[in-house]
C-alpha cells in the first residue's frame, strides 16, 4: 500500500479533483431547471451523466497534461491554478500515464453516452451533445486543431463550463430546449472565460515559448487586463438581472448572491491597479475567479429550486 501512496496522490494532482465542481454544477443547474419545469427522471440516468460529465472532463485534463508538456516544462512561473499540474513534469508519473488514462476516459465516455442513448430514449440531441464536449476537449491542446493554441480555447471553455452542461442536464430529462438555459449560461459562462484569462498571465512566457496563440499571447498583458475588467462588469451585471427575475428572492439569499459580488468587486480593482503583476496578487485573484463562478453556479441553483414552476 505504501508503494502505491505517491502514485494516488499524483493520479490526485493529475486528475485535478478540486476543479471538477467547474464542470459538476452546471449540470446540476442543468437537472434543477429540469426539476422546475417538472421533469423527473431515474437515479441511474442521473448517475450515468453525471459520470460521463466527469470522465470528458478528465479525458481533457489527461490530454492537455500530455499536449502541453513541452510548454509546461518551460514554465517557470505558474501557480496552483495555472501550468498544469506539474505531475508529468516533476516525473511522478510517466507522459505516456496521462495518454492512457485520457484514452481510457473517452472511451468509457462514449460507451456511457450510447447507455444513455439507448437505454434511456433521451432524444436524438443527446449524442451530439456529448460529442461537443469530447470533441472540443480531445483537441483542446492536441493535433490537429489544438484549439488553445488557436485562440479558441477561451471560447470552448466558456461554452463547455456553462451552456453546454446547462443544456445537457436540462435536455436529458425534458427532450426539449429552453431560452433559460441560455439566460443561466450568461454569467456561469462569462465567470469561466475570465478564470481562464486569469490563469493565462501567469503562463504568459511559457505559451508565447510553445507556441499558443491564446488570447493574452495575442493581445498582451495590458489589453487582456482591460478584457476581464470588462467581463467582470457583465459578469455582475448578468448576475444581478438573474437574482432579480428568479422569484421567490429570500433576504438570507440576497446576502449570500453578496459573496461573489464582492469577490468579483475585489477582483476588478486589483486588475484596475495592476495587481496581476505581482505573483501573490495574481494567485489570489485565480483563486478569486473560482469561487466568483463556482458561488454564482451554486446561489442560481439554489434559487432556482425555491422558484415555482412556470
Amino acid at each position: 500500500m505504501r508503494k502505491l501512496g505517491p502514485y494516488l496522490a499524483a493520479w490526485w494532482r493529475l486528475s485535478r479533483i478540486p476543479f471538477l465542481p467547474l464542470g459538476f454544477l452546471p449540470l446540476i443547474l442543468g437537472y434543477v431547471l429540469a426539476w422546475r419545469w417538472g421533469y423527473r427522471g431515474s437515479v441511474e440516468l442521473y448517475v450515468l451523466s453525471f459520470a460521463a460529465v466527469i470522465l470528458i472532463m478528465w479525458m481533457t485534463y489527461y490530454l492537455s497534461e500530455w499536449g502541453d508538456l513541452e510548454g509546461d516544462r518551460m514554465n517557470k512561473n505558474s501557480n496552483p491554478f495555472s501550468g498544469g499540474s506539474k505531475v508529468l513534469v516533476e516525473g511522478l508519473l510517466p507522459p505516456k500515464a496521462s495518454l492512457v488514462l485520457g484514452i481510457g476516459c473517452l472511451g468509457a465516455a462514449v460507451i456511457i453516452g450510447l447507455i444513455i442513448y439507448l437505454r434511456h430514449q433521451t432524444g436524438p440531441w443527446t449524442l451530439p451533445l456529448g460529442a461537443l464536449g469530447i470533441f472540443s476537449g480531445f483537441f483542446y491542446s492536441n493535433r490537429p486543431f489544438r484549439w488553445a493554441y488557436r485562440g479558441l480555447g477561451e471560447v470552448l471553455i466558456g461554452i463547455c463550463y456553462s451552456g453546454l452542461p446547462i443544456a445537457t442536464g436540462f435536455y436529458l430529462f425534458t427532450g426539449f430546449f429552453n431560452p433559460q438555459v441560455l439566460l443561466l449560461s450568461i454569467p456561469v459562462g462569462l465567470s469561466i472565460v475570465n478564470v481562464i484569462l486569469l490563469n493565462e498571465f501567469a503562463d504568459e512566457e511559457a505559451d508565447r515559448a510553445a507556441g499558443k496563440r491564446n488570447v493574452l499571447v495575442r493581445f498582451g498583458k495590458e489589453k487582456s487586463a482591460d478584457l476581464t475588467l470588462c467581463l467582470s462588469i457583465l459578469v455582475g451585471l448578468s448576475f444581478i438581472r438573474l437574482v432579480s427575475i428568479l422569484r421567490p428572492v429570500p433576504l438570507w439569499l440576497v446576502f449570500l448572491s453578496m459573496i461573489p459580488l464582492l469577490l468579483l468587486f475585489w477582483n476588478f480593482i486589483q486588475m484596475w491597479r495592476g495587481g496581476y503583476r505581482t505573483a501573490k496578487t495574481l494567485e489570489t485573484l485565480c483563486r478569486n475567479g473560482l469561487l466568483i463562478n463556482l458561488s454564482m453556479t451554486m446561489i442560481l441553483t439554489i434559487q432556482l429550486s425555491l422558484t415555482r414552476s412556470p
